[in-house]
């Protein structure tokens, strides 16, 4: 399988979180230091690619003319295939949606540059939706045709505006979560075409793995939950998830 957004380089053992089983991963940067660690660790590692790019949580960095001259130089390399993540967090609120907002149009007009996807990351706090709100409106007026949002959430209206975009929604292991349920029903909605997993390693290992440090193997985890949410057979949907994949940031596999 292919794990299609990771973060390698806060994985506490990188080399050993390159499961063997693994056709590809995607690390993702976060600022322009991590973005150059991604490309170094793609040129390393046949296996794994990159993305560069600045993390909402950090999007004042995006202001910076030399972080947006790294990471723009970072962009025309053959194995980054992304641009991301940026987007619109309101969990943590360590910056606000408008700062978020121009650090988004600037990823945007570098994917259009670039030729490459852009991957968006928005989270709310419970029982709120401005971030999914900025995002929706962002990505309308971007109008970039190769989007993915990542570690979806189930918005219904950001989902329904991506997908007319021809936008990917990706699924994590808190697909996999009891209290999902909501999520796994946005989940059937997706058109097979547009469907991809990550683990997002470290962060939100599935079940039942739940609690402990994720790694990139146990997308698997996910991609069995996706199937048995949506009816369909496991190993057959697991092989479409990696047609997905590969079509989306053009691998070379």
């Amino acid at each position: 399988m292919i794990d299609t957004h990771c973060h390698l380089d806060r994985v506490p053992d990188p080399e050993a979180a390159m499961d063997n089983d693994l056709r590809a991963m995607v690390t993702i940067g976060t600022d322009a230091e991590r973005s150059e660690g991604a490309l170094q660790t793609a040129r390393d590692h046949p296996r794994v690619f990159a993305a560069v790019g600045v993390h909402p949580n950090d999007a004042p960095l995006a202001d910076d003319a030399d972080v947006r001259a790294r990471i723009e130089a970072l962009s025309s390399q053959p194995r980054v295939v992304a641009i991301g993540e940026t987007g619109f967090d309101a969990h943590w609120q360590d910056t606000t949606l408008d700062v978020q907002r121009r650090a988004f149009d600037w990823h945007a007009a570098l994917a259009g540059r670039s030729d490459k996807p852009l991957i968006l990351h928005v989270r709310d706090p419970q029982g709120a939706d401005d971030a999914s709100r900025a995002a929706e409106a962002a990505i309308r007026d971007a109008g970039h045709p190769r989007g993915v949002l990542h570690c979806f959430g189930g918005d219904p209206a950001l989902m329904a505006t991506a997908l007319d975009l021809g936008w990917m929604v990706s699924f994590a292991g808190n697909l996999t979560f009891k209290n999902a349920a909501d999520l796994r029903e946005r989940a059937r909605e997706v058109p097979r075409e547009r469907l991809l997993v990550e683990t997002d390693a470290p962060f939100l290992a599935p079940e039942p793995k739940r609690g402990r440090r994720n790694v990139p193997a146990w997308v698997a985890y996910t991609a069995r939950a996706l199937a048995e949410a949506r009816g369909e057979d496991p190993d057959a949907l697991a092989s479409l998830l990696d047609d997905n994949a590969i079509r989306f940031y053009r691998l070379p596999l």
